[in-house]
């Protein structure tokens, strides 16, 4: 008997009689998102073949449903509810954005399903507390407290903001700002830039004038790619940092080797890594098993599914949606790396590590 085969036996409500268990997913397959969609999609794919080649979850395969949105959350909702409504899928798998989240919230109470390892790291995902929402990471908040103790660690007291103005910005700088209080840090100065925009400026004036040690950003690639350049062309230098939320793809793609060096802050092991067994069985079932190189987000696809098909296993024969929610709330260690959901907390991992942007564009520790 293999590891995932036991007896047969389904549950009407979210189980095919074809002896098939659907997980579904509506993410970026195509548009400007698109690379970080097929690298969430390929992680999970990675594992749930590796599982069907060994059996399946209780003699039945897993199917992982996967629709485009184009980073697009009307096409997010329109997906879901197809999704739940048509495929009748046990489980959401890794949503992407905070957009995408946010909006399917409401469709996961009514259909009582779980949305397991969404990518973003927003406190409304985090807080108030949802049952239907199991975070494998830590929140954006919890990497800009870890941020900032390493700024503190370094001696790195003299600290810039540079926020986006809408409201992950704000809520950002809000953070930062109470952080702050707490440590031997202090705010040097405070830049504002629109919502995805290359008109730094001002805000490059503003923080130039008070000459930090260190700027942490928070805001898209393109108005943090710019704002370096022009602060390097003013000859200033500071460590630039920001969290996970900043794509390192399109950043180099802006600066080119003149990303070398900004500190970007990570919610997972780092992929490339090989001191975990949760890494290693990555590495090596990615290879096998999809087309995608290795990467952040196929690792947060490959911990979504790793940790679905455990709970599912853990529920036994008459799989549900509701059981699975049940069953979901536990301890689990996924090889190396631990979470912890209880039934009224599902922020299950506070994991942070600090990596850096190298000269070719890769993630270096």
């Amino acid at each position: 008997m293999s590891l995932f085969s036991l007896a047969s036996g389904a549950h009407a409500e979210t189980v095919a009689n074809d002896g098939i268990v659907n997980l579904g997913m509506s993410l970026p397959l195509s548009g400007p998102q698109a690379s970080n969609g097929l690298a969430l999609k390929g992680g999970v794919e990675s594992y749930l073949q590796y599982v069907n080649q060994n059996g399946g979850i209780f003699g039945r395969r897993i199917q992982l449903v996967a629709l485009d949105d184009g980073d697009d959350v009307a096409r997010t909702v329109a997906n879901t509810k197809k999704l739940l409504d048509e495929s009748r899928v046990l489980a959401l798998l890794g949503y992407h954005g905070t957009a995408a989240a946010e909006a399917v919230l409401p469709l996961l109470a009514v259909a009582g399903v779980p949305l397991i390892g969404p990518t973003s790291g927003a406190e409304s995902l985090h807080e108030p507390f949802n049952r239907h929402v199991f975070n494998l990471s830590a929140s954006y908040k919890e990497e800009t407290e870890a941020i900032l103790n390493q700024l503190d660690f370094q001696t790195l007291i003299e600290v810039a903001v540079l926020h986006q103005n809408d409201r992950f910005g704000q809520t950002g700088l809000k953070d930062a700002e109470a952080v702050m209080l707490k440590l031997s840090l202090r705010k040097n100065s405070v830049g504002v830039v629109a919502t995805n925009s290359r008109d730094v400026a001002q805000a490059v004036k503003t923080i130039a004038e008070g000459k930090p040690q260190a700027v942490l950003m928070i805001c898209s690639p393109l108005s943090a790619a710019e704002f370096i350049r022009q602060m390097h062309k003013a000859g200033l230098f500071p460590q630039f940092i920001a969290a996970s939320y900043m794509d390192v793809g399109a950043l180099f793609k802006e600066l080119g080797p003149e990303a070398r060096g900004i500190a970007i802050s990570q919610v997972v092991p780092f992929p490339w890594g090989s001191d975990l067994p949760l890494l290693r069985q990555y590495q090596m079932l990615a290879k096998q098993h999809s087309a995608q190189p290795i990467s952040v987000y196929g690792l947060q696809g490959f911990m979504a599914a790793k940790l679905a098909v455990e709970a599912m296993q853990k529920a036994g024969r008459n799989l549900s949606r509701e059981k699975l929610l049940s069953t979901l709330e536990a301890d689990y260690d996924l090889g190396g790396y631990r979470l912890r959901f209880r039934r009224d907390n599902h922020s299950g991992s506070k994991y942070t590590e600090m990596t850096v942007i190298t000269r070719d564009g890769k993630l270096s520790r």
